[in-house]
């Protein structure tokens, strides 16, 4: 009697016994609201929703004069005056409550706010649920004098950051309340006041949303809005990361050299400078070798220089690729005539 098969069974069983296919990632899904601060999306008090829930957001004021775009740092600035009275609104249209929301907001909190010492982040019409600032302090308020959020003691202040909150009407503070600077999550303590469990809701609906101020009266922010995006549901984390990165795709990356000529001199010091839209590292070519001492080079301000010493007469052929978080970049092709030193034979 052949015992083949049942053997062979038997290594079956086994491989699949320790085979273990690892679970496939949710795919991040499209933001139900976009916004993002260019002047084309940016018009008169219009700002232009890319996502797929509500009409677009209004740039609105309580007194006399509404933010507005401005180009120095791409963002639009919230109350950096007092009694501006500024803020973002939006109705969502969403036809039935809302339990779960998570944000996304690249902003720059100032530690100096202008309404007084603390500022509203966003709130929801109707409804005692927001992000508040107090000094030392960021995160969820539920009406009664409560922040539960992430220290603000160090490096988040007076700075763009990407900030991430996933707001719950379900769940005590810890079981669903999240918050991420940069992708990274944050840890999160009762900073002041006492929690309501019972005042968490979005409104409505439709729910209404306040970007710089809590709900239909004061407490106005003070921050500048480079984005925001809004998912009517809980994001995992690692759709959060990915969200995040994609901030950091490199879209333009140029290179040139300081002088802003277009020679250099054999042997001679020249430097070569890499301008991107993101932060990352940068490595530079020459006739597609990597030039030494210029590899891996740590951009600042978004901008990352090599110096080089030409080691061949005649054209050379220079390029840089940026590395960021969200992906690469490779400049185009940037032809540098080498000449030879003067006094040489």
């Amino acid at each position: 009697m052949k015992k083949t098969p049942a053997v062979l069974a038997g290594v079956f069983l086994l491989f699949t016994t320790y085979l273990v296919i690892p679970a496939a990632q949710a795919a991040l899904p499209n933001p139900q609201v976009s916004l993002t601060a260019t002047p084309s999306k940016i018009s008169g008090t219009s700002w232009t929703n890319d996502g797929s829930l509500g009409g677009p957001a209004t740039l609105s004021t309580a007194a006399s004069t509404a933010p507005i775009y401005q180009a120095s740092d791409t963002s639009v600035a919230l109350n950096a005056v007092n009694n501006t009275n500024q803020y973002i609104s939006q109705s969502l249209g969403n036809g039935s409550a809302l339990s779960t929301v998570t944000f996304e907001m690249n902003m720059n909190i100032k530690s100096t706010q202008s309404h007084s010492p603390s500022g509203m982040i966003l709130g929801w019409a109707g409804t005692n649920y927001d992000i508040w600032y107090q000094p030392g302090c960021v995160g969820f308020n539920t009406g009664g004098g409560d922040v539960y959020g992430m220290s603000t003691a160090s490096g988040v202040l007076d700075q763009f950051h990407t900030f991430t909150f996933v707001m719950s009407t379900t769940g005590d503070n810890t079981s669903k309340q999240k918050i991420f600077m940069d992708g990274v999550q944050q840890s999160l303590s009762l900073c002041m006041g006492t929690v309501n469990q019972g005042s968490k809701s979005f409104g409505g609906p439709p729910s209404s949303y306040a970007i710089g101020r809590y709900g239909s009266n004061g407490f106005y922010g003070t921050f500048n809005l480079r984005t925001f995006k809004l998912w009517t549901s809980e994001l995992t984390t690692a759709q959060i990361q990915e969200s995040y990165n994609t901030q950091l795709t490199p879209t333009s990356h140029t290179i040139a050299l300081a002088s802003g000529l277009t020679t250099a001199v054999y042997r001679t010091a020249s430097t070569l400078r890499s301008t991107t839209d993101v932060e990352g590292k940068v490595t530079f070519f020459f006739n597609g070798k990597r030039i030494p001492g210029c590899i891996n080079i740590q951009t600042v301000s978004k901008i990352a220089n090599c110096t080089w010493k030409p080691s061949a007469i005649n054209y050379n052929n220079i390029t840089a690729r940026v590395v960021a978080s969200g992906g690469s970049l490779t400049t185009s092709t940037l032809r540098i005539f080498v000449t030879k030193r003067t006094g040489n034979r």
